[in-house]
Parts: C-alpha cells; structure tokens; sequence
C-alpha cells in the first residue's frame, strides 16, 4: 500500500470510526504538548551534562538523594489534587471551576509549607548531615521554596492541562527551563558552588515558571476554599499520592541501598543511567501522562469507549517499546553526549531502566478501570506489592552484583505495578488486548535486553550505522504490525455502527 492511499484510508476511516478519530486525537493532543512536556524533564535532563562535568560521581550521587526526597515531598503534600482536580473539572459546571482552582491551591501550598520546613529542617540536622556524608546547611533550607513552588506550578499545569491550553502550558515550562539552565549555569560552572549551586539555580527557574504559569491562570482563580470539595478529593487522590510514592521508592531505594552497601559513586553512576534514560521519559511518557490525564475521564462518555482505552494501550506499548529499544542501540552515543567518560560504567543498566520508562507509561492505560470506577483505593495494595518486591530484590542483588541489582529490583516492582493494575483494570473494567499485540510486545522486550550485550560497541561511524540497521529493522516490522492492525481493525467497523463526527466530544 502507497503512502497516498494510506492517508486516503486514515481520512476515510478516522471519519466515520469513533475508535481511530478519538486515538488521532490523543495522538495529536500528544504532539502538542510534547514541547511543554519535553521543557519539564529538560529542566534535569539538559543539566546533566553541566552536573556530571562539575560535580564528582560522589557529589552527584549527594545531588541524586537530595532530588529524590524533595520530588518524594511535593507528590506527597500535593494531596494527589493533580489527579481528583482532573476529575471534578470534567464533571462540574464551568461557573464553578474557579473555587475549584482556588481550593487546591491554598489547601496544597499550606501543606507544601509545612512539608517543605520538615524536609529541610531534616537535612540540616545532623542526621541529614551523617545520611549525605557531606555538610548541608548551605543548600537545606533551599529546598523549603523548591518544594512550595514545585507544588505550586504542578497544580497550576493541572489546571491547564484540564482546560487543555497547550500553547500556554509550553510557554511556562520553557520559561522555567531558560530560568533553570541560565541560574544553574550562573552558580555551578561560574561560582563553582556545588550542590548548593544546582538547587540555587532550580530555585531560581521555579520562580520564573510559577510566576508566568500565575499570569495565565490568575483569572480563573478564586481565592476561596471549598471545604465541602476538600475531603471528597483528597480522599479520591490519597491513594494515587500513594501510587506516586511509591513510585519514588522504586526509583530511591535503588540509590538508598546502594549507598548503604557500596559507594556514593555506585550512586552516581546508577543515577547518570536513571537520568540519561529519561530521554525517553521527555519524548514519549510525559507528553502522553499530560495529554492522557486530560482527556482519560472524557473518554468514557465517547462512543465505543472501551475500545478506544485497549487501543489506546496497546499501540503505547508498542511505540514505547520500540523507542526504548532505540535509546538502548545507542547507549553509546547518548553517554558520550550527555555525561563524561567518568560515568560510562552506567552503560551496563541502560537498558534495564529504559524498560522501566516503557512500564512508566503502559500505567497509565492500565490502570483506567480504577479511575472510571472510583476504585483508586486499591493503589494502596498494588504499590505496596511492588515495593516490598523492590526492596526485597535490592535486599538480595546490591550486595552482591550493585547498580546492575538496583536496576533489576527498579524493574520488577514495576513490572509487578503495571501486572496487578491490568488484573484490577480487567475485574472492574475489562480491556479488549489482542494476544497478537501482547507477542509482539514480549519480542521487543527481549530485543531490548539483547541490546545490553550491543552497548560495548562504540561511536565510530561503522558501530552507529550498525546501530542505525537495527532499529531501522524494527521500525519496519512494527510499522507493518501497526497497518495490519488499522486494516483489521477497519475491516470490523459495520456502518450500522458509525457515527457522525459532531457525536465525538471534542475540546
């Protein structure tokens, strides 16, 4: 089949098919948002060149710690409103979307004040001082603005994200972005200050990213509080502050236990991979996150909803898939761009932590039949599995096999996370996953775990081209997968069942 007929039959078909228009769509309000989403993990992922040249592995490992508790903390005094805000916006009148706003922002920032003086009153003490192996008084009471305004702009892109204002969505992550690097550039690599200098500069874009972030959303701001709407949705998003926790524990008791069994080196290097593999974390997982959050409670009143929600997992895994199983061809070349040659020791775990960015994003879908049937209480049981194995499996392998125990304990808890929220999801809202679809999925796992055993190749022109075959050899057999599929899928839509395109709800 011809490129031309190819689109002829996409136009034809996303017409009369509220599955494929309402996957386009999703696709497309993806694209949109990849740059503002893309702006947000650049704020860590673009300085990390900067980290890894200023900063020794044990200095950066002290950085890794410190990150981990403070994103540990605003998920926490967030209240999960990032979620339950998503929700009561979709289902509440417009004329009330003000007080809405209004409640989660004063109630949050009250809670990120008290929350951002424990953790930075924590690290100041001498306990902080004995667990970082290093003085902190010069950056500890840095980190209670960093946790009030990170809070803050989160709940802020939230309210964007419901009213899907992409453009200005962007616009305030960029801002936040040129702010971080152009301060962090100011305090590490001129005033050479360290760690204090990489949270002084993320102060600084925190500011200028809350203040324009403010300017856009001022208007729609009511500074009142529902208290009858407090407890109803801190309820509904406890549990998922919970998810995100632990979430954070996977990813810190890799760190923890390394520092506690070898070296803040080891620490360093397992987090330059954690932090180098987020490339597709930028590219893929959080444009989706942001454009899935907006649009997931909408879904269910669209036509053939439950259709749309398989698809829809079925074809980001995939695609998730397959772009991880390129970064791990070139693991190589990313690590020579992005860190120096002090770090390329986190080669070796590359791979295993791509395969947790794709299980990061299959979530999502996965777990939509907890969200539509108001069951996100059973977060708290799933999440508690997953790290108890986690902890378990770094219990097991740090002492004996370090970072690379780290990445497989990393893995399995979410592979356990991503396992038990499919069986939850299929109890109370089944999807419609092809077996064909799950196979494909399996042999891209184990191409990508085969990719480790590649990442001794080096970056002359010969190694990048060879690179550059297989996953070019990939792209072709799943794109042949995914026409296949659009063909099947098209061939089972009788026109008793189409409808017209105006039935679709569309923002």
């Amino acid at each position: 089949m011809n490129l031309t007929r190819l689109r002829m039959l996409v136009a034809e078909k996303g017409e009369g098919d509220p599955v494929m228009k309402a996957l386009f769509a999703l696709a497309g309000d993806s694209l949109v948002y990849l740059s503002g989403a893309a702006m947000i993990g650049l704020g860590n992922f673009v300085l990390v060149p900067l980290y890894t040249r200023y900063l020794s592995p044990a200095q950066f490992g002290v950085y890794a710690l410190v990150d981990i508790a403070v994103l540990m903390m605003v998920s926490v005094v967030g209240l999960g409103f990032n979620v339950s805000y998503l929700k009561w916006y979709a289902e509440t009148d417009e004329a009330s979307h003000s007080k809405l706003l209004g409640t989660v922002v004063l109630t949050a920032t009250l809670v990120a004040l008290l929350g951002g003086t424990l953790l930075a009153g924590s690290i100041a003490s001498p306990m902080g001082e004995c667990w970082l192996q290093t003085p902190t008084s010069s950056f500890a009471w840095v980190l209670l603005p960093i946790v009030a305004l990170e809070n803050l702009q989160t709940l802020l892109l939230t309210d964007l994200r419901a009213r899907r204002r992409a453009l200005a969505f962007s616009t305030g992550s960029v801002v936040r972005l040129i702010g971080m690097v152009g301060a962090s550039l100011w305090f590490v690599a001129i005033q050479k200050q360290g760690v204090t200098g990489v949270f002084l500069g993320r102060l600084l874009g925190d500011v200028l990213g809350v203040v324009i972030l403010a300017g856009f959303c001022l208007r729609h701001f009511s500074p009142s509080v529902s208290w009858h709407l407090v407890k109803p949705m801190i309820c509904f998003g406890a549990p998922v502050i919970w998810g995100a926790l632990a979430a954070m524990l996977l990813d810190a008791s890799g760190r923890y236990f390394l520092s506690h069994y070898s070296t803040l080196e080891q620490v360093g290097f397992y987090s330059a991979g954690v932090k180098v593999s987020n490339v597709m974390r930028i590219l893929l997982t959080l444009p989706f996150g942001i454009a899935w959050g907006g649009v997931m409670f909408q879904i269910a009143q669209w036509p053939k909803a439950r259709m749309i929600y398989s698809k829809a997992f079925e074809h980001v895994l995939v695609v998730a898939l397959l772009i991880a199983l390129g970064a791990a061809l070139f693991a190589p070349t990313l690590f020579h761009i992005f860190t120096t040659s002090a770090y390329l020791k986190a080669v070796q775990v590359f791979s295993l932590l791509l395969l947790v960015q794709v299980c990061t994003i299959a979530q999502y879908p996965a777990s939509i039949g907890l969200y539509l049937k108001d069951k996100t209480l059973l977060f708290v049981p799933i999440y508690a599995i997953s790290v108890v194995i986690n902890f378990i499996f770094n219990w097991l392998l740090v002492p004996n096999i370090g970072m690379q125990g780290a990445a497989i304990a990393f893995l399995s808890g979410w592979i356990v996370t991503v396992g038990l929220e499919l069986l939850f999801t299929y109890r109370y809202y089944p999807l419609q996953i092809k077996w064909g679809t799950v196979v494909l999925a399996v042999i891209i796992f184990y191409l990508i775990s085969l990719a480790g055993k590649y990442t001794a190749l080096g970056i002359t022109l010969k190694d990048i081209m060879l690179q550059t075959l297989y996953f070019v050899t990939a792209v072709m057999v799943t794109g042949v997968w995914g026409i296949a599929d659009f063909r099947r899928h098209w061939r089972r839509i009788d026109d008793s069942e189409r409808i017209k395109p105006n039935r679709l709800i569309s923002r």
